[in-house]
């Protein structure tokens, strides 16, 4: 079972997590991924930004899945960016981290749906 640590008292499995329609746990957020998805979508430099953010996130959550013997969420770059900014469009007043986690368990459910 992956777990995603909201708190040093308490954590919730993944999938409690993918169920609600806009998880937002009470984490530690570094960078651009504390921003809104609107401030992330607002210049190229931005958007650039959020992109090296958006990387290394999807590739943490790949890492803590390998380390748990689950499976990964395989996507190229440009499919992780367009799926971040398809959640973002529909929400752009929401945490990047929050759209890229729902971008990330939505690509795993389409995956597993083929």
């Amino acid at each position: 079972m992956i777990l995603l640590s909201v708190s040093s008292a308490a954590a919730k499995p993944i999938g409690d997590l993918a169920g609600q329609a806009d998880p937002q746990p009470s984490v530690s957020l570094a960078g651009i991924g504390s921003k809104t998805c609107s401030d992330w979508l607002s210049s190229p430099g931005h958007k650039l930004e959020g992109a090296v953010w958006i990387y290394g996130f999807w590739s943490g959550l790949n890492y803590v899945a390998a380390a748990s013997e689950q499976k990964q969420h395989r996507a190229s770059s440009a499919d992780m960016i367009d799926a971040v900014e398809k959640v973002c469009r529909r929400g752009p007043s929401q945490i990047l981290a929050s759209a890229a986690w729902s971008a990330y368990i939505g690509h795993n459910a389409a995956q597993d749906g083929k």
